[in-house]
């Protein structure tokens, strides 16, 4: 690509623009978009539930209340003994 000419009649952000890929991504899949779900509740209030991209769970109940699980990665290895 050729440098930046300030005569060519492009803007400095328009040439900047023009030297990468702009891919507009084909939709959503849920390992990158949080989840959310709106419902009602026992008592008739509203509920929000939203699990994140790393899985962990919120859930606010009404105005001033949540509850949270955390999902922690789990880690497993081997190791060996020597004789």
């Amino acid at each position: 690509m050729p440098e930046f000419d300030p005569e060519g009649g492009q803007t400095y952000g328009a040439w900047l623009r023009s030297k990468n890929i702009q891919a507009r991504p084909q939709g959503w899949s849920y390992a990158t978009k949080d989840q959310v779900r709106e419902y009602s509740g026992k008592d008739g209030r509203p509920v929000k539930d939203v699990t994140d991209q790393l899985g962990n769970r919120v859930v606010q109940h009404g105005l001033d209340q949540q509850s949270v699980v955390i999902r922690n990665p789990v880690v497993t290895g081997t190791v060996e003994v020597s004789p």
